[in-house]
């Protein structure tokens, strides 16, 4: 009787352990997981806006190139940002979002390279963002920025 009780028991766990490791498997990605649709250079300029402007973290390491940088025109001497010291400080302003009005426009469209102006709308300046973006064989990212800031 102990023996068809054991038995019984071994069954039910693993029946158990069975359906719940199906029922897993068909589940979503964490948030942390998710992949950022590269497939269009609209998607990428969007990410970069929600990145940049809207504190929003998940796609920053799958959006910008691994010879990313970024510069300054209001500092021509300054050493560019590269792709790491970015997104560090991307990641420090999670969740914040600029009080400012956002517009972009496509300068240059072709197959494997665009640049997109975008622009951001501050209360007593204007800054201003020319993004770079290139294809390869992962989709669309943004190889270099270049900011440019005016009093208004």
């Amino acid at each position: 009787m102990t023996t068809l009780v054991k038995t019984f028991a071994l069954a039910g766990l693993l029946l158990t352990s069975s359906v719940s490791l199906f029922a897993s498997e068909g589940k979503a990605p964490k948030s942390s997981e998710k992949e950022l649709n590269k497939s269009n250079v609209e998607n990428v300029v969007d990410a970069y806006i929600n990145g940049t402007v809207k504190g929003e973290t998940t796609y920053l390491n799958q959006l910008f190139d691994n010879s990313f940088t970024q510069r300054t025109q209001s500092n021509p001497t300054q050493e560019p940002i590269g792709k790491s010291a970015y997104i560090k400080h991307l990641k420090n302003l999670d969740g914040i979002t600029y009080q400012c009005e956002v517009d972009y426009q496509m300068l240059e469209k072709s197959d494997n390279y665009s640049l997109a102006k975008v622009t951001l709308d501050f209360e007593n300046f204007t800054r201003t963002d020319y993004v770079t973006m290139i294809q390869g064989k992962n989709g669309w990212s943004v190889k270099e920025v270049n900011s440019v800031f005016k009093n208004k």
